[in-house]
């Protein structure tokens, strides 16, 4: 190399793009690389990477690590969502559905709404993260069983519901052999190898008896005795406390008296308390109860541990209030929320009264008339037929979401297991509230608006009652 002309002319020819044409890459593979497809083949990277790469000049390529860049950008893709969200999800948490709550059943009478919500002035537009949570089963079925039996000494031997398979395994502890009726007689444990591993206490045998009091001219009983409580019966909240303390630590559930919530009645005594999972409940629970008679007569609780998944980004609560509109992003909180946040009294309308013929009604002493002591029936309502393309249209409700309250929401996934999830409460101007998921999108696998999971029925062939 002698002169300057002699080393442009070598440069050049060291050039991987002297004189050669990139090869035109299809439509398909350029969508999927730009929506990040994980599905893309090794063929398909390699081909876009070295298109990548022709495309550098000498100068670029000077540093190697300037190659690793493209090569990563290129070959990297997007990750697979982590959880994969039933169809089962349903509007559990919706607005329509917290307002069914204590207060709120008038509510249920009138359907037909169209809810839209608006962010309130004080939500709180910063993001940040959260930690997921896997639930996993422990031990096995026949070991919980054996577990709770001894805890509320039942004897008996282990069969399968009706319904039982791999994917719904159901199994009753006891002396009975009818899961569904109990015979009456004997205390039964049930549980569902499934989500949580839920299991169940039921002794029916600690409700007072009702003796028939009369009976009609075919010999069916036509009055019974009136249930009357006893208080002096039921165990004092010291012995209600210790009691349950007891079971809970015993099957799985570790807690302390101040974790408890105790509600006492003349008609019985119970206890509850949820899981808490890094200082935050959810609606995992144990509870434990006493009828009137002062005997345990219901009890229930779960065989998980939750298992930390990994730490994701999650969106505000000010954008969180758009999420309250679509059902898939909905979670179910604990039941602390339902007791703190209670809608208010005034703002639910009653059901409107429909009656008929108005001539029919006496007038009350308010109206200038004399009330009548004689009962009126009201007149017979016909209802038609509704006539397609002239149905009523749903009345639009605005709701003004005033207060957001960070939470774990459990979710389940499409192969029946359940998670814990970072999400927000959402406090609307009329008391009630919405859960929803705060992850960021990408974390989790939505289903379909239109997806629905169908659930086992049991089985056609048992002679079992299911009533």
């Amino acid at each position: 190399m002698t002169n300057k002309d002699e080393f442009d002319q070598r440069l050049a020819k060291a050039d991987p793009t002297e004189k050669k044409v990139a090869p035109t890459l299809s439509d398909q593979l350029l969508t999927k690389a730009a929506s990040g497809d994980s599905r893309l083949s090794l063929r398909s990277r390699f081909e876009l990477a070295s298109q990548n790469l022709r495309r550098l000049t000498v100068g670029s390529l000077v540093s190697g690590s300037a190659a690793v860049v493209v090569l990563a950008l290129v070959v990297t893709a997007q990750p697979q969502p982590l959880i994969q969200l039933s169809g089962m999800q349903g509007a559990r948490n919706s607005e329509s559905a917290a307002a069914q709550m204590d207060g709120g059943a008038d509510k249920m009478y009138m359907p037909f709404f169209n809810f839209e919500y608006l962010a309130g002035p004080n939500l709180s537009s910063e993001t940040g993260s959260g930690q997921v949570y896997k639930l996993v089963r422990q031990s096995s079925a026949e070991e919980v069983l054996a577990n709770v039996a001894s805890v509320f000494d039942v004897s008996g031997s282990i069969n399968k519901y009706p319904d039982f398979n791999e994917t719904n395994p159901g199994y009753f502890f006891g002396q009975s052999k009818d899961p569904w009726g109990y015979d009456g007689q004997n205390p039964v444990i049930s549980l569902w190898w499934s989500g949580t591993a839920s299991w169940n206490y039921s002794n029916p045998i600690a409700y007072p008896a009702s003796e028939c009091e009369q009976t009609d001219e075919a010999g069916n009983c036509s009055s019974w005795t009136e249930y009357k409580p006893t208080p002096e019966l039921l165990p004092t909240r010291e012995e209600a406390v210790a009691k349950a303390l007891e079971v809970f630590n015993a099957t799985g559930l570790s807690v302390t008296e101040g974790d408890l919530r105790v509600d006492i009645s003349e008609w019985g005594v119970n206890v509850s308390a949820a899981l808490n999972v890094d200082g935050s409940p959810t609606n995992i629970e144990w509870y434990l109860g006493w009828s009137s008679t002062g005997v345990i007569s219901y009890a229930g609780g779960h065989s998980v541990v939750p298992e930390a998944m990994g730490t994701f980004d999650t969106i505000s609560a000010l954008d969180s209030v758009a999420r309250l509109a679509d059902w898939r992003w909905s979670g179910s909180p604990s039941s602390i929320f339902y007791e703190k946040f209670q809608p208010s009294y005034a703002s639910i309308e009653p059901a409107p009264f429909i009656r008929g013929d108005d001539s029919a009604v006496s007038e009350s002493p308010s109206d200038g008339g004399e009330a009548s002591s004689d009962v009126v029936e009201p007149t017979p309502i016909t209802i038609d037929e509704p006539i397609p393309g002239d149905q009523p249209e749903p009345e639009t409700r605005v709701l003004t979401i005033m207060e957001a309250e960070s939470a774990l929401l459990s979710v389940w996934d499409a192969n029946g297991e359940v998670w814990l999830v970072p999400g927000f409460i959402l406090v609307n101007d009329q008391g009630w509230f919405g859960a929803v998921i705060s992850l960021i999108e990408g974390v989790l696998e939505l289903p379909k608006e239109t997806e629905i999971d169908i659930v086992p029925m049991p089985a056609e062939d048992s002679d079992l009652s299911n009533k």
